[in-house]
């Protein structure tokens, strides 16, 4: 299989629509390698001004599907691979605390609190370590899977495929509560994870709903709109949340598809600001900007304040540039050859770049920090990166 099918599966899988009923099909304008595409664009020379140094690296293991991203605990990190491979490594070098395989292929993970670690197998199980990777339990969730979990004091959050949530006790796997909700027709599949903060639970709907719950009983707190669906087909009317939405100061920002992009109050829902805007992977904030890919792979910066565009960069068409994240003064993003690349988030420049792996980024860069992001390739390279 040719390095472009191996991409072309994977765009389908993120991107294709979910009809409850039955099926599915891919977004064609999504797909880069497409009838008619545009190629990828061509990597753009330039001068770093930037140091990124390696801190160190190490292989997990291949990740061809599923949904996988590090999780940092005090001074461990934690990886785990599609093979079943869960290890956990020393922050500050990188070097092996513990490793272990489980019986069963695995989906999702890794989420970490201060007591457990755990993951979600092909079976749809979550399955929950101790901090010296002692198994503590396990139990079946009942729905299939679409995030890597995420772990917040002593609760586990996993979403499903129907954007559900569910909440479990990191004690014993029992279940707190479970949100879920109507859903139009047709919906993205893609990885929608949840935001916790400020003992709130963030999330994002189709249908461009955003909605808060309280973290220990899952109340609905508030729920707003993002963006309104259009259109007279079902396809031109999907305006999903994407990516996961972000708690900011009193704000809560997120990006649709085929939407808007921009915030609401933190405590009200109320629209603060927003912009026509259609991401396919979320949006990444600070405290000046918001910044987030479309669907070509061009990525925007707006002002965080008023949703003003401060400048827009086309290196990355067809690219499948990650959702950035923001370290110090670099927006951080991934592409589909593994290539990392550090853009000055005032200007747009590509200040340094680097490569990990020769495949995408299995989730995101991860923000360490202020100074260090954390990367995991769908090949199974992970390094810790530092700034200078």
């Amino acid at each position: 299989m040719t390095q472009a099918h191996t991409l072309i599966g994977r765009a389908g899988m993120a991107l294709c629509m979910l009809a409850l009923v039955s099926g599915c099909s891919t977004l064609s304008k999504l797909n880069p390698f497409g009838s008619g595409a545009v190629k990828p664009a061509e990597l753009v020379a330039f001068t770093p001004s930037l140091n990124v140094n390696t801190a160190w690296k190490t292989d997990i293991g291949e990740s061809e599907g599923g949904y996988f991203s590090p999780a940092v605990f005090d001074d461990t990190v934690y990886l785990a691979s599609e093979k079943g491979q869960v290890r956990a490594l020393n922050r500050s070098n990188g070097q092996v605390k513990w490793t272990i395989k489980t019986d069963a292929k695995l989906k999702a993970g890794v989420a970490a609190t201060v007591d457990t670690v755990a993951v979600v197998d092909v079976n749809n199980r979550l399955l929950a370590f101790d901090t010296n990777g002692k198994q503590k339990w396990t139990t079946s969730l009942g729905v299939e899977v679409s995030t890597v979990p995420v772990g917040s004091v002593s609760t586990l959050l996993v979403r499903g495929i129907d954007f559900s949530i569910v909440a479990l006790a990191t004690e014993n796997g029992a279940q707190r509560w479970k949100y879920s909700r109507q859903l139009p027709p047709l919906t993205l599949r893609i990885n929608s994870p949840v935001d916790v903060n400020n003992a709130r639970v963030y999330a994002g709907f189709p249908g461009g709903r955003l909605v808060a719950l309280d973290l220990n009983n899952g109340n609905v707190v508030w729920e707003g709109s993002l963006a309104t669906p259009t259109g007279t087909t079902e396809i031109e009317r999907i305006a999903d949340v994407t990516g996961s939405p972000v708690y900011n100061f009193r704000e809560v920002c997120a990006a649709s598809f085929q939407g808007r992009l921009g915030c609401l109050d933190a405590v009200s829902a109320r629209p603060i600001w927003s912009v026509e805007f259609s991401s396919p992977s979320g949006v990444s904030v600070d405290d000046r900007y918001m910044i987030a890919p479309n669907e070509l792979g061009d990525l925007f910066a707006f002002s965080r304040t008023g949703g003003k565009q401060v400048w827009r960069i086309e290196n990355f068409q067809r690219r499948q540039p990650t959702t950035p994240t923001v370290v110090g003064r670099a927006a951080v993003i991934g592409d589909f050859e593994g290539y990392v690349h550090f853009i000055d988030r005032d200007t747009g420049k590509t200040i340094a770049r680097t490569r990990v792996g020769k495949t995408d980024l299995a989730a995101p860069p991860m923000a360490i920090d202020g100074n260090s992001v954390l990367v995991q390739s769908r090949d199974g390279d992970v390094a810790l990166l530092t700034i200078q």
